[in-house]
């Protein structure tokens, strides 16, 4: 168990319900919280009774939708006045990638929505390309529910089936998924070129 799970894990216990909204909420900021591996925890615990598991549920997804709608709205409503007064940020906004990467989300935003919700840093950037790219929010929103729910369900149903044994398959995962972005992010830089030239192309 990590430092900052085992510094968080008696607030969960102390304070129950608001504490997992608050710090769920802060994770979907980007916040370097591991809220995959609170909700394990707190799953874990409501199979042994300390917290009711529908309860879990639908505080997590209500904190993940807020968290959500804040950085989408955020970057919506203030992103491109805030972002083109920083140096290296306006140069990122102004800068051809940039634009064919916004369009390209635009363009599959539902799937990479979706997709993002597994991973804490790829939620709040796909949520503020969203914002700053005008996403519909309603689209947005239901790729995002939708997202939400098989994220928290998939945590949950992890901590409740394996119980006592959650901190040895929480370490799994963390490893999967250390690998998995790691390998992401390799081929992103092998086909980057090939990225680009593709959304040129659709565009």
């Amino acid at each position: 168990m990590g430092i900052l799970t085992q510094a968080i894990l008696p607030y969960i216990l102390l304070y129950k319900y608001w504490a997992l909204f608050i710090f769920t909420f802060l994770a979907s900021l980007a916040i370097p919280i591991p809220a995959g591996t609170i909700l394990i925890a707190s799953a874990s615990f409501a199979s042994q009774g300390y917290f009711n598991i529908v309860t879990i549920f639908i505080v997590v997804i209500i904190a993940n939708i807020a968290g959500d709608n804040f950085s989408y709205w955020l970057a919506r409503l203030y992103g491109k006045k805030v972002f083109s007064r920083i140096g290296f940020t306006r140069k990122i906004l102004a800068s051809k990638n940039f634009e064919l990467i916004e369009k390209g989300i635009g363009r599959h935003s539902g799937f990479i929505v979706f997709i993002s919700r597994f991973e804490v840093l790829s939620t709040l950037t796909v949520n503020i390309i969203c914002g700053l790219g005008k996403v519909t929010y309603k689209k947005f929103m239901i790729f995002e529910i939708i997202g939400s729910f098989a994220n928290v369900i998939f945590y949950i149903l992890i901590g409740y089936i394996f119980g006592d044994s959650w901190q040895a398959v929480n370490k799994l995962i963390g490893n999967f998924s250390i690998f998995f972005f790691l390998l992401v992010f390799l081929l992103l830089s092998l086909f980057w070129k090939k990225i680009i030239k593709k959304l040129n192309k659709e565009i």
